[in-house]
């Protein structure tokens, strides 16, 4: 999805312009009070703009043509040039033609008469949509940009200014104009369509842009919260190659939360995941919830083999952890502590899961941001949601982006 757009054929009418293009052949009444600042033309443009409006009635855009273009090389005066280009707006709009309509509309940009201050927001965004479906982006950006600090009200500026920047590798300076069009929309009390956030989502994600990627997906999944949604913003996050294992693995325990799991090849990552890190109880548990749901095959090999090594080793790492708890205590560091809470995480306890991760954290010498982030796992999965957020929002570094998905499942969560 791209925020392309195409001008109406009828940019006069939408301008609200060319309707007020002072009559050549006739005074204005005495009676009607000026809508616009007074435009004063000379005798020799007025002269030669006769013939021009007889021939835009009559559809001869040849004659009018011919008599703009005569009234043009007479203009001097910024009112007369804005007069001018007016009526030039109106033989494009007549002919459709896009590209004399994109040159009346520059001419009265540049004609610097008070009548087309008013106007400025709006012009500019019709010049800066005319460059964007001539692909002159530069110009596109230029004008568009000005028509938004003109204060020009509507979002499709805002999404042709992003789109500009998009087509130009801009997409770090794109993304904010997005983020503004959303907020346009939620002040406005709309709710803004899904595929922005799925535009700038993509942008960011093939920019490389990490922090972008994450704070694009979660806003997604925040605006729209399905399954797909969840599973395409972990799953993107997942595979960009930009996080570690220990990373992934917090993220396959959300997509399990959130229901996202799909397949053969996320039960079977998963619990590889979970037994290469000496976690059998996780591995087992999660392949059994697949089978179970339907959603892996008994049959297969891989599966089977996977489920037959975690389980031959339970027992024996079952057995180990009361004395790996109570040795945690006494500990001159808080490592023994993290990895058994880990151990207890894995197999659902995470009541003492909770406690050995405190520990940790007291005692020293582990990775904090990890600690925590699997404390906020505990604590969410327990119903001990401010607490959860307490820890994530203390997780920085690399696992940051982790923490903040997880905080939007608590956000969710009712």
């Amino acid at each position: 999805m791209k925020f392309g757009s195409s001008l109406s054929l009828a940019i006069a009418l939408s301008l609200g312009l060319a309707a007020s293009a002072p009559a050549v052949a006739q005074k204005k009444k005495k009676e009607e009070a000026p809508a616009a600042p007074k435009v004063n033309i000379s005798k020799e443009v007025r002269t030669a703009l006769a013939p021009a409006q007889i021939a835009l009635k009559a559809n001869d855009f040849v004659g009018a043509a011919a008599a703009i273009d005569a009234a043009d090389a007479l203009a001097k005066s910024p009112d007369d040039k804005f007069v001018v280009s007016q009526f030039r707006l109106q033989l494009g709009t007549g002919k459709k033609d896009a590209a004399t309509q994109q040159k009346a509309v520059l001419g009265m940009i540049n004609s610097g008469a008070g009548a087309a201050t008013p106007e400025l927001p709006k012009l500019n965004f019709y010049a800066g949509n005319f460059a964007y479906n001539a692909a002159d982006y530069p110009n596109a950006i230029r004008y568009l940009g000005e028509s938004v600090r003109l204060g020009y009200a509507d979002n499709s500026a805002l999404l042709l200014l992003a789109e500009s920047n998009f087509k130009t590798n801009q997409a770090a300076a794109g993304l904010p104009f997005v983020n503004r069009a959303i907020e346009a929309e939620t002040k406005a009390g709309r709710k803004a369509p899904e595929a922005w956030y799925q535009r700038a989502a993509s942008v960011a994600y093939r920019a490389k842009l990490d922090k972008e990627v994450a704070k694009w997906t979660a806003a997604q999944v925040k605006a729209y919260p399905t399954v797909d949604n969840w599973r395409s913003a972990l799953v993107t996050y997942r595979d960009s190659g930009r996080v570690d294992g220990q990373a992934i693995l917090d993220i396959f325990r959300l997509m399990r939360a959130t229901k996202s799991l799909k397949g053969e090849r996320d039960f079977f990552e998963y619990a590889a995941t979970t037994n290469e890190r000496g976690l059998p109880g996780e591995a087992k548990s999660v392949i059994e919830e697949g089978l179970a749901s339907g959603a892996i095959n008994r049959s297969s090999r891989p599966i089977a083999d996977m489920l037959a090594l975690a389980s031959g080793k339970i027992a024996a790492d079952r057995a180990s952890l009361g004395t790996s708890e109570r040795q945690s205590a006494t500990a001159a560091n808080g490592r023994l502590a993290a990895n058994t809470g880990d151990a207890y995480l894995a197999y659902g306890d995470d009541v003492k899961a909770i406690a050995l991760y405190k520990t940790a954290l007291q005692k020293g010498g582990v990775d904090v941001d990890a600690v925590n982030t699997r404390l906020g796992i505990a604590l969410a999965r327990s119903g001990q949601k401010e607490d959860a957020r307490s820890a994530f929002g203390k997780v920085g570094g690399a696992r940051a982006d982790v923490a903040q998905y997880w905080m939007t499942f608590l956000d969710l969560a009712i």
